[in-house]
């Protein structure tokens, strides 16, 4: 990370502060690269940590600055605003996105194993349809009732069974239709941010 690289973090993470305060810490951060000088950035850098880091510090100390200059109640809802924004722009946000992302593709793995549970249900039923109507011809010669009923609970099963590959097969369809425009949605919006 460059030094222009972290400014502009910065004013990113703080884009929710009045517009003087912003310029002010940039400023500051601007100057105290400069006195620090070009050979030593790679210092500064390490020695002010993340961008996040520094703009939850900021912003919690604008909150506490305008807590107790400002009496109104809109003034402490907006306090009480930024510093809900301050613990979020803090290095917390990271392993919540991991969270959030972990369940995400828990809830995706669920999904895949339920529509894959059902079409092999389906599969397992037409499998079993064939197999009844194949077994059907070997006791013809006994008996033309069980004949009949094996008959019929084949093309039951096969009916059934066609009828769960082929909705299972639609749903899946819709499913992944829906994650990939969402998912999209997601990636598109994160990045014209």
């Amino acid at each position: 990370m460059s030094r222009h690289d972290f400014i502009a973090q910065l004013q990113k993470k703080l884009r929710k502060l009045p517009f003087d305060e912003v310029k002010e810490a940039t400023d500051y951060y601007e100057e105290y690269f400069d006195d620090a000088g070009e050979e030593n950035e790679q210092a500064v850098l390490e020695e002010l940590g993340s961008p996040s880091a520094v703009a939850s510090h900021i912003i919690a100390n604008f909150a506490v600055k305008e807590a107790d200059t400002e009496e109104s109640g809109k003034r402490i809802w907006r306090t009480v605003w930024l510093v809900i924004l301050a613990l979020f722009a803090s290095p917390i946000a990271l392993p919540i996105a991991v969270s959030l992302g972990a369940v995400a593709i828990a809830l995706l793995i669920t999904l895949l194993s339920v529509l894959l549970s059902f079409f092999v249900a389906g599969i397992v039923l037409v499998v079993a349809g064939v197999a009844s109507i194949i077994a059907a011809f070997f006791v013809i010669i006994q008996s033309v009732p069980t004949t009949l009923f094996f008959v019929g609970v084949g093309l039951i099963c096969l009916g059934i069974g066609v009828a769960i590959v082929i909705a299972t097969a639609k749903l899946s369809k819709e499913c992944f239709r829906w994650m990939t425009k969402k998912i999209g949605g997601f990636v598109l919006r994160r990045k014209n941010k």
